[in-house]
């Protein structure tokens, strides 16, 4: 994977938890026959940005920005509750059928990925 290089341990658990949501929710709500799911990763200065895109038509409420617990009857909606949970950021665009799920390393792994960048240049 590739938030391998700078995550590990819970930090990474939890990338690994919000991707598969994410991963999951496309699948069950945006995929259809021909259509596509596309996954795009981008590290930078502590920064690890993961956008997943698909082809389906997305949702009516997609612009909302409450990621507050769903009651516990509630038959859907902890999905994106877990990955807001998980992640240092969420957002949805394209009505829905984008999210961008951002999660900040730790300091010092920061500073070792750093450190390890500089010794390959």
């Amino acid at each position: 994977m590739f938030a391998r290089q700078w995550f590990s341990g819970a930090q990474l658990s939890d990338i690994e938890s919000a991707v598969g949501e994410a991963l999951a929710n496309c699948a069950e709500h945006g995929y259809a026959h021909e259509t596509f799911i596309e996954v795009r990763c981008q590290y930078d200065r502590g920064q690890l940005c993961i956008e997943i895109t698909d082809s389906g038509t997305g949702f009516e409420r997609w612009q909302s920005r409450d990621f507050s617990k769903p009651q516990a009857s509630a038959p859907r909606g902890y999905g994106t509750y877990i990955m807001h949970r998980l992640m240092d950021e969420i957002e949805y665009t394209e009505r829905g059928t984008r999210i961008r799920l951002v999660k900040l390393a730790s300091d010092a792994a920061y500073a070792s990925a750093e450190e390890r960048t500089e010794q390959l240049g």
